[in-house]
């Protein structure tokens, strides 16, 4: 792999987890679970065109990319052990943390025996973002600044990671390893299932929310469910700068 750019906090014993620069050439010569947070497609350098679209993700080799903007590699991800991941330096479980807990958003509280574990965060920097862009009926129109974070997951086979629906920021899921699906809802209830979105690992789920005029973002009810021992990417997009206090790692610029 011919790039430059930084490693991700996050990264662990066996999954490396990396940036790229904006605009520099990927050449890439083993299997690379590659994410692109941007909301421009990414071409591949083949002799048949084709491309990876924007806030989505593929498993390539043997392949250059020549992004215009930043992109997440992922290597390892098929060799990391699962177990005991959670209790690593820099994660935290999440019933542990009250004022993380307490974002899960309004309803029944996040029940604080859940196994969910939260990696470090990375601040990835700016992005400029059409808010246009989840399109299922979005009414805000034109163009802002988002603030990209990533940051790891983990939880084992079974878990019920809390139904909620309220965020104050747009986020996609990208599975990384093991098998296990984001779900919508009716209300705060298992019973009123109304779409599975099955993930296997390379997957990106398109965005659940729609904008509102305001610019804000709508949710369904909705929750992650772990059908085995699962390791995900969280891609969340903010409406203003972190405080320098919060990043793990020095911000950089998505687009420049």
């Amino acid at each position: 792999m011919t790039t430059a750019g930084s490693v991700l906090s996050f990264s662990t014993r066996r999954l490396r987890a990396s940036s790229t620069d904006p605009r520099g050439i990927v050449r890439l010569e083993q299997p690379t679970l590659v994410v692109n947070p941007s909301t421009t497609s990414v071409f591949l350098d083949t002799a048949v065109q084709t491309h990876i679209p924007p806030l989505s993700s593929a498993v390539l080799d043997h392949v250059t990319l020549r992004p215009a903007e930043r992109l997440l590699l992922l290597n390892g991800w098929d060799d990391e052990e699962l177990a005991g991941l959670g209790s690593r330096e820099g994660w935290q479980r999440i019933g542990d943390s009250p004022e993380v807990a307490a974002g899960a958003g309004d309803g029944l509280p996040f029940p604080a025996e859940t196994p969910l574990w939260k990696s470090t965060t990375e601040q990835l920097g700016r992005i400029p973002f059409d808010s246009r862009f989840p399109e299922a009926g979005s009414d805000a129109r034109g163009k802002r600044d988002l603030y990209l974070q990533a940051n790891l997951w983990y939880a084992p086979a079974g878990t019920d990671c809390h139904i909620h629906r309220r965020h104050d920021f747009l986020e996609v899921h990208t599975q990384v390893s093991g098998w296990g699906r984001m779900q919508k809802f009716h209300a705060q209830d298992p019973t009123t299932l109304y779409q599975d979105v099955l993930l296997a690992p390379g997957m990106t789920h398109a965005p659940f929310c729609r904008t509102d005029a305001a610019g804000g973002w709508q949710y369904p009810w909705h929750r992650y469910w772990a059908d085995s021992d699962c390791l995900w990417l969280a891609l969340e997009y903010h409406p203003t700068a972190p405080s320098p206090t919060v990043s793990q790692s020095d911000a950089q610029e998505v687009h420049q």
